[in-house]
C-alpha cells in the first residue's frame, strides 16, 4: 500500500466482501492500539490500522492541541486535507468504515465533513465536533455510530449530542449511545460495535 512521510499503516487479513475498518487512535497512542479491538468486535474483517502524523506526549496524534487543550483547529484542518490525501490514494475496492477514538474519532468526523465520499460509515468513540459551528456536507444515509461515556472527564454530555446533530442535519443514519464509561472502552464496546455492523449490513 502506498505511505506518505507522514503516516505509517498496518494492514490486517483480507478476503471480506465488507469493507476494511480503517483504526485511528487516541491522543498519545500508537497504530497497534485499536487492533485488539478490532479483533474482538470483527475477527473476520479486513483492518488497515494507522499511525497519526503528529509526535504527541510519548506517542503520536492525528492533529495538535493547544496548550489548553482546546482542538487546534488550523492545524487539524491541514492534517485531515493530508489523511484524506492519502486515503484516497489507497484505491480500496470499497471505502472503509473509520473507527476513531478520542482524537482519531474527532478526526474521523473531520474527514467525513471534508470528504464523506471517503467512507463506508463511521464508529465514533468518545468524540468532539471538528468544526462546532458548521453545516457538514450531505450524507444521506451514511451510517454513523458514536458512543460516548457517561462519566467521561475528557468530554461533556452537550459534545456527543452536538456531533450526532450535525450527522442528523446532514441525514446520515445515527445511531447514539452513552454508556456507564469514562473515557476509556466499555466491555460491552466491541458486541455494541458487531452488532450494528450486522444491522446496518455492512
Amino acid at each position: 500500500m502506498p505511505e506518505l512521510p507522514e503516516f505509517h499503516l498496518i494492514a490486517g487479513r483480507e478476503g471480506s466482501s465488507f469493507p476494511p475498518l480503517l483504526l485511528l487512535h487516541g491522543s498519545s497512542g500508537s497504530e497497534a492500539d485499536l487492533i485488539p479491538l478490532a479483533d474482538e468486535m470483527a475477527p473476520q474483517r479486513p483492518y488497515m490500522s494507522l499511525r497519526g502524523a503528529v509526535e504527541w506526549e510519548g506517542g503520536f496524534a492525528f492533529f495538535r492541541r493547544n496548550p489548553d487543550r482546546s482542538l487546534d483547529y488550523d492545524d487539524l484542518g491541514l492534517q485531515t486535507e493530508l489523511l484524506c490525501r492519502f486515503i484516497a490514494g489507497l484505491m480500496l475496492k470499497q471505502a472503509p468504515i473509520l473507527l476513531g477514538f478520542s482524537n482519531g474519532a474527532i478526526m474521523a468526523t473531520s474527514i467525513l465533513r471534508s470528504q464523506p465520499s471517503l467512507a463506508s460509515g463511521a464508529i465514533l468513540l468518545r468524540p468532539l465536533s471538528p468544526a462546532p459551528e458548521a453545516a457538514f456536507p450531505p450524507m444521506t444515509g451514511l451510517p454513523v455510530l458514536i458512543i460516548a461515556g457517561e462519566h467521561d472527564q475528557r468530554r461533556e454530555a452537550a459534545d456527543a449530542v452536538l456531533v450526532k446533530n450535525q450527522f442528523e442535519n446532514c441525514h446520515a443514519d445515527v445511531s447514539a449511545y452513552v454508556l456507564p464509561t469514562g473515557h476509556g472502552l466499555h466491555a460491552s464496546e466491541p458486541a455494541l460495535i458487531r452488532d450494528w455492523l450486522i444491522r446496518k449490513g455492512i
